[in-house]
């Protein structure tokens, strides 16, 4: 049987409420890797719990900017956030550690990478382009940027990529933020080129990942493939 994977969806603000919407590149990533996707609105972090409960694993998806108040840090120019992410991050919040506290799998991709970091204690560099002038290119206007990232070994993200002897893979990535301090029972465990974070994992070895790339753009790429498939045996497993 399909483990249920929940798949958490952008916020925006329209004609007076909340919308709520995910690429269909989620869907059909976990589809192919074996899990049976249901996308989550963001909801009150009280209704956290009983979902982690009912999920055999969570993918934290990406979207826009954290409001850093809940990281404990003033708001930068170039942070781009409103009420509607704030619901969002909140809900976010709640269910990372609820399913934490379940021992369930989770998977960040992007803004779910920081927000799992966050969730722990973590804080984020608000903005590369004026923080690191020197940096790299994560993020393209018009599409995905691309850039090597070099993963640690032995750590959880390289047995679930399957990197035996070369650990530098080729990502997509559209972030202007990054990991600034690691949260707590967190580790870093990939870097792009400039130094800039690229994923984090449970110190513990639980089956908990952050990357900032874009796996399920990369549908061709062999890692991308197995970056999935790895999370999806990892649930039906725990």
């Amino acid at each position: 049987m399909r483990p249920l994977i929940g798949i958490t969806a952008s916020t925006q603000e329209k004609e007076g409420s909340i919308s709520h919407e995910l690429n269909d590149r989620y869907v059909q990533a976990i589809w192919r890797a074996g899990g049976l996707p249901i996308l989550l609105p963001a909801g009150e972090p009280e209704m956290a719990m009983t979902l982690a409960q009912r999920l055999d694993g969570v993918v934290f998806s990406g979207g826009r900017d954290i409001p850093p108040d809940l990281y404990g840090e003033p708001l930068h120019p170039a942070t781009v956030t409103d009420d509607a992410m704030r619901r969002r991050a909140e809900f976010e919040i709640a269910l990372a550690k609820a399913m934490a506290e379940l021992g369930k799998p989770m998977l960040g991709i992007c803004l779910g990478c920081q927000l799992l970091n966050v969730a722990f204690g973590g804080t984020l560099l608000q903005d590369i382009p004026s923080e690191h002038p020197n940096a790299l290119q994560h993020r393209n206007e018009q599409s995905f940027a691309t850039h090597p990232v070099c993963v640690e070994r032995p750590s959880l993200l390289a047995n679930w990529l399957n990197l035996d002897s070369d650990s530098e893979i080729v990502v997509a990535s559209s972030h202007h933020q990054a990991i600034k301090r690691v949260g707590e029972g967190l580790r870093i465990v990939a870097y792009a080129p400039d130094g800039i974070v690229e994923a984090i994992e449970a110190a513990d070895g639980k089956s908990v990942i952050g990357v900032q790339w874009h796996p399920e753009v990369q549908g061709e790429a062999t890692h991308a493939q197995r970056l999935f498939e790895s999370f999806v045996r990892a649930c039906v497993r725990e």
